[in-house]
């Protein structure tokens, strides 16, 4: 039976609505899951960037990413390239981004590093390498590790004469790097890297000079073979990623909000101690209070006598403020800073919340970051170091069969209390002298409590032999 014409008219209508309304549906089911602060309130720096999928923004949900492939854990190239601005941007005006950098790299470093080769001609070449003034590893080691922390990575150039080996080094700006090919199957091993292209120096659009070989080549950008060319060191990364991650990625969005916070605290205090005066004109109409107005234009400066009769009342007008009340405020959002840096808030200028004892205790797990960072740095510095002996040995500077090896010597990062370790210890050699008297205990065992209290991991085999080597006293 067919249908009555006004329904054949409505049918359609009423199905494009419910398509409508299910995809709004739909759409909404999917923004929930991708950002969970969709239906609830708007977004935030956050999830922006680490979001489902990482993408950025909205528009790009729906769309395959060229740059890797969906399962890779990197940001695209616009969201990479907006953290690494906003990261320097931060170190440069934020005295808090800026210390948690430096204080990084002060631990780590400390007054620097020293190379110690255990053959004098290998010593020679290292040593040669490290004073290059073209090179200045005494204080690029500094830039090294200031920069790896800020940027998350660092991209290091090698510059190589086919004559004499010599070597020179360049930090590459991680942001012109925009790809990097890996094995298609281990991305752990890089292929190669490409520099975005940078343009010819000093023409304009439109310019009809011809551009050199040079400058076309800056065009086009250039691929640099890995490990050969360039090599490239990342911290704060999961191994299915590519790039690595600043310090401060994590901090950004809070250490934007607590320099708001202080911005506003700065302005509430400018206002804080500011009157105006209120004239009350007793039974005045509205000609006399124009006139006072005209009089009164320029308020009274500080320290004059205001004179007048009892129909005029002035009163000082403060603001009720109340910024006393913030304090506490102030302090979660550092806190906050404070644990993702990983730092204790004693660091970052507030010693007011703790003693000795817990300021202690609070940075074990502080130096231990710093520690960790200086296995990093030691494996930057051996891949450089090895690279330069490699080139010596090549053209003939070294021999091919000589003992390469050498140690790279950093700061100690100690926490100990060496007075306390100093009298604990006394007190356990003479337990152990009295153990041993009494026949409690051996001199291997005795050898290995004292070894262990120490902290030092000692073969007592070898101690033992190296002690009966030497002569009698």
């Amino acid at each position: 039976m067919p249908l009555p014409a006004f329904l054949r008219w409505l049918f359609p209508i009423v199905e494009q609505e419910a398509t409508t309304l299910l995809q709004e549906q739909t759409k909404t089911l999917i923004q929930e899951q991708i950002n969970p602060t969709y239906s609830a309130s708007s977004p935030t720096q956050e999830d922006w960037y680490w979001g489902r999928l990482a993408t950025g923004s909205e528009e790009d949900y729906y769309w395959r990413r060229l740059s890797d492939n969906w399962y890779q854990k990197d940001v695209i190239p616009s969201t990479y390239l907006e953290l690494h601005n906003s990261c320097y941007e931060a170190y440069n005006a934020n005295p808090l981004a800026f210390a948690i950098i430096e204080i990084t790299t002060s631990f780590v470093l400390g007054k620097g590093v020293v190379v110690a080769a255990q053959q004098p001609e290998v010593q020679r070449v290292l040593e040669d390498f490290w004073n290059d003034p073209d090179n200045h590893m005494d204080t690029r080691v500094y830039a090294l590790c200031t920069e790896l922390s800020l940027y998350g990575e660092q991209f290091i150039r090698f510059f190589v004469s086919p004559y004499d080996g010599r070597v020179k080094i360049r930090q590459i700006d991680p942001s012109i790097i925009d790809q990097i090919e890996t094995d298609p199957d281990d991305i752990e091993t890089p292929l190669r890297f490409h520099r975005r292209p940078i343009g010819p120096s000093g023409s304009m659009p439109g310019d009809p000079t011809p551009v050199s070989p040079q400058e076309q080549h800056n065009l086009e950008g250039e691929w640099f073979q890995a490990g050969k060319e360039v090599v490239q060191f990342t911290i704060n990364k999961v191994s299915n990623a590519k790039r690595g991650k600043s310090d401060l990625a994590t901090l950004l969005p809070w250490l934007r909000r607590y320099k708001d916070w202080l911005t506003d605290r700065v302005r509430i205090n400018k206002y804080k101690g500011a009157f105006l005066w209120d004239v009350q004109l007793t039974g005045a109409d509205r000609k006399t209070i124009e006139r006072k107005k005209a009089e009164y234009s320029y308020p009274p400066e500080p320290g004059t006598v205001i004179i007048h009769n009892e129909a005029e009342q002035w009163t000082a007008v403060k603001p009720e403020i109340n910024a006393n009340e913030a304090a506490e405020d102030g302090r979660a959002l550092k806190l906050m800073i404070a644990v993702g840096a990983q730092l204790p808030e004693h660091y970052l200028s507030d010693g007011n919340n703790g003693n000795r004892a817990t300021a202690v205790e609070m940075g074990l797990p502080t130096l231990l970051k710093f520690q960790r960072r200086q296995h990093v740095m030691r494996a930057m510095l051996r891949t450089i170091l090895d690279r330069v002996l490699r080139e010596a040995q090549r053209v003939g500077h070294l021999g091919k069969e000589i003992d390469t090896g050498y140690d790279i010597v950093f700061p100690e990062i100690d926490v100990a209390d060496h007075q306390t370790l100093a009298y604990a210890t006394q007190l356990l050699v003479s337990a152990l002298s009295a153990a041993k008297a009494q026949g409690w205990v051996s001199d291997e065992t005795a050898m290995r409590m004292l070894f262990q209290f120490a902290g030092e991991e000692v073969d007592i085999n070898a101690e033992r032999a190296r002690i009966h080597k030497e002569p009698a006293s």
